[in-house]
């Protein structure tokens, strides 16, 4: 059960009419901000002071029943955003030993103010006294100044009417990062896969206050209940849009969770996952499936009472207080020995194919079958919910009234953890076509799998010198795939032989090198491409929409004929 924890003020309060709001305008993520996981609003540095201008105003989010509801929140007052409208408000991400400068404007027809619990001296200049902190009057200003003395992760929030101004959606998140790096969270037995960064900040809201506020009308704190129940401003399945996206222009955040599989090797370090509870309700979140292990609360990392060692713990669920600030790493392991390279080691069954998911309605639904693999066939007109056969796991509220948008489940507090295969999304070719030269054995399938069976072309019976030239065709590569690199296996029966791959350009009509081999042998030769850059470049449009080509060339000076053996082609991408 969730529970009351911050005190409401006065059961009955008036709820001041907002003013009349801008043009709408949508909400601009900084240059090169991630489509999924943590962005962060830049501010402006100067030596070691690190300066925010914000500005509170009023405007609309949408819920995915089709309503809309008027919020009030925090804005940017700067590039890129030149004060848009957005909720929550911008994500302050700051440096160990910076001074924080927060300049704060108030356009709304109630004082206003921010408060930074966790942080130790804010001081402030202008406005006039407020319960908690200096406040703004409508159309005034005030500033506040700290030093971030503590890494970790906190909330900033409206200190006057808290009961009111909180529930419009008054509140952001605040990342303290460490000296030591932004790889770490606090310190050394923390540090983390910093492209793998998230935020989840959760939130509720009842839509008849904020129709309240937007009609002049009174309201009974009393018989306050939340309807909707957001992670990062936005209610399942919203929350599962990228960064930035066009149908949400005033809810610039995802709260997508996308990892791989823990590789000592290829993908050691952990992900961090950032909790914040800016309601007025305690949160039992609940990552389904899945266990994260919690290494610190309310900006304090968990250790002993002698504070000498770590006190972190794995939760299958915890309930964040209201006000509460958690921290979590999450690795996943590769338990069931997902195999990219062919089918799972030892099981029986490719993962999700059609003898393991039920079909309605043209659409598919997983049926129970544990094993983990490849994305396997399924009948022709069936629509997959799986882009590259990658796992989804729903991370919710665990008080089911919160799995709801205004009652209708499932949605609300909700999101998905995504799991992509080890290395990206994979595929294999589903045609060839030789260019130069005859075939001598094998099928396109012998290139999906590195099993010593192989796809075998002689080389042409004239020439100096002799050739063999074929392309390996993938399907089905979604548009926006991005980091595309080409792994290709084989060997050549005369050794000593040069061999160049290419990847075709739609948009050039012409193939482009990729790699180049000077000396394949007679036993296997493992390559991989480098990440291939402008990949939109390279997916086939239209007639070819979702089409990939990959060509091998193998030349051998002189006049002796050979064979060149494919055992493996592969092309490694993410999906968007």
């Amino acid at each position: 059960m969730t529970q009351r924890t911050r005190r409401l003020g006065l059961v009955v309060a008036l709820a001041a009419g907002s003013p009349l709001l801008g043009a709408g305008r949508g909400h601009a993520l900084p240059p090169g901000a991630p489509k999924i996981g943590m962005v962060c609003t830049p501010g402006a540095v100067t030596g070691t002071t690190h300066t925010f201008n914000l500005v509170t105003m009023a405007g609309h989010i949408s819920t995915p029943d089709g309503n809309d509801v008027l919020m009030w929140s925090y804005a940017n007052a700067d590039p890129p955003d030149d004060g848009a409208f957005q909720f929550p408000g911008p994500v302050l991400c700051v440096t160990q030993g910076e001074t924080v400068v927060v300049n704060l404007r108030n356009t709304l027809p109630e004082p206003s103010s921010i408060v930074f619990p966790g942080q130790e001296g804010v001081s402030s200049i202008g406005g006039s006294p407020g319960l908690l902190a200096s406040e703004a009057a409508p159309n005034g200003t005030v500033a506040y100044t700290f030093a971030a003395s503590s890494p970790g992760t906190y909330v900033y929030e409206s200190g006057s009417n808290i009961a009111k101004q909180l529930e419009m959606g008054l509140h952001g998140a605040l990342v303290v990062r460490p000296s030591l790096g932004a790889n770490y969270a606090y310190d050394a037995t923390t540090q983390f896969d910093p492209s793998r960064e998230y935020l989840n900040l959760v939130s509720e809201l009842d839509p008849d206050l904020h129709h309240a506020v937007e009609t002049g009308a009174t309201y009974d704190f009393t018989k306050l209940r939340n309807r909707y129940f957001t992670v990062n401003g936005r209610a399942f399945p919203d929350t599962i849009q990228d960064n930035g996206s066009a149908l949400l222009p005033s809810q610039p955040y995802g709260a997508l969770v996308r990892i791989q599989p823990n590789d000592a090797g290829t993908n050691p370090l952990p992900a961090l996952i950032r909790m914040i509870n800016a309601g007025a309700l305690n949160h039992p979140y609940h990552p389904h499936g899945n266990h994260l292990r919690q290494i610190a609360q309310d900006g304090r990392l968990l250790r002993d009472p002698a504070g000498t060692s770590s006190a972190s713990t794995e939760r299958f669920g915890e309930t964040i207080g209201s006000g509460q600030t958690q921290d979590y790493l999450l690795r996943w392991d590769d338990q069931d020995h997902w195999n990219p390279n062919g089918p799972p080691v030892q099981r029986l069954l490719p993962q999700p194919n059609y003898r393991s998911l039920v079909f309605k309605n043209g659409v598919t639904w997983y049926g129970g079958n544990p094993y983990l693999g490849y994305k396997g066939t399924l009948p022709t007109g069936t629509a997959s919910l799986n882009v590259c056969g990658e796992w989804y796991f729903p991370w919710h509220s665990h008080a089911l009234n919160e799995f709801t948008n205004f009652d209708e489940g499932f949605g609300g507090m909700a999101t998905l953890l995504r799991v992509d295969p080890p290395g990206g999304c994979f595929t294999f070719p589903t045609s060839t076509r030789i260019l130069v030269g005859t075939l001598n054995g094998g099928t396109v399938a012998n290139l999906g799998l590195d099993d010593a069976k192989y796809y075998k072309v002689n080389s042409a019976t004239t020439g100096n010198p002799r050739v063999t030239d074929w392309y390996g065709q993938f399907s089905g590569v979604p548009a926006g795939a991005a980091n595309l690199a080409v792994t290709y296996e084989g060997n050549d029966s005369l050794g000593a032989t040069p061999q160049t791959l290419f990847i075709w350009a739609w948009t050039a009509n012409a193939w482009d090198q990729i790699s180049f081999v000077p000396n394949v042998g007679t036993t296997d030769l493992t390559v991989t491409s480098a990440t291939i850059a402008s990949p939109a470049s390279y997916i086939g449009r239209g007639a070819n929409n979702g089409l990939v080509r990959v060509r091998v060339l193998t030349t051998h000076t002189g006049t002796a004929s050979f064979v060149t053996s494919g055992d493996l082609m592969k092309l490694v991408y993410d999906a968007p």
